[in-house]
């Protein structure tokens, strides 16, 4: 990657993860990228992703995430505590640091005072992203991503994709409860989850 990429993807997940309060898992991390790479495309331009045991992955965004050139100290990378399932999935986390909280009130300060429309429409879909999909398990974030079509080359080699299918019923009760999917759309998730047959 050119240099100006792997600061911009470093900006990219200061400000995802200032976004998220300053902690921020790296399983959520990842798919808020994913989502964010699928429709904006000057994130589609930074980096690649591919199927994974998780679902859709970027290394790149991995690498950055623990091992950043350029946003030093900025954030730290809590690994996963090993006995503890959750954590093991969620691939540990990210925690701001005083340092990363500076910078990112400084950036927003000067993103939100450009005249670029395209920096504006990226700032309003991280702050939309991140508000919905950071207050989500992981189980129903992998949901959401896994039984979208639009998502199924990025779906199939996912390890946890059974564990998902079992549990859906309960998994769409909690969306609903979070307000994430509306009561009258049940039974439309719920065909969508039996449609999903890239996942069996």
């Amino acid at each position: 990657m050119e240099e100006e990429e792997i600061k911009n993807i470093e900006y990219l997940i200061l400000l995802i993860l200032g976004k998220a309060g300053g902690k921020i898992s790296v399983l959520h991390l990842q798919k808020i990228f994913f989502i964010l790479w699928k429709f904006h495309p000057q994130v589609k331009n930074l980096v690649e992703f591919a199927p994974h045991l998780k679902g859709p992955y970027s290394s790149d965004v991995e690498e950055l995430m623990k091992n950043p050139h350029y946003l030093e100290e900025c954030w730290e990378y809590v690994p996963p505590n090993r006995n503890s399932q959750k954590e093991r999935i969620e691939g540990g986390y990210l925690k701001i640091t005083k340092r990363g909280e500076n910078l990112y009130e400084e950036l927003i300060d000067k993103l939100l005072t450009s005249q670029k429309e395209e920096i504006h429409n990226l700032i309003t879909a991280i702050n939309l992203i991140v508000s919905i999909y950071k207050k989500l398990e992981w189980d129903e974030l992998l949901l959401l991503l896994y039984t979208d079509e639009e998502n199924k080359e990025f779906s199939k080699k996912s390890a946890l994709s059974d564990s998902i299918l079992k549990n859906a019923e309960e998994i769409i009760d909690r969306l609903i409860i979070k307000g994430i999917i509306p009561e009258e759309k049940r039974e439309k998730m719920a065909k969508r989850v039996k449609k999903a047959v890239w996942l069996g």
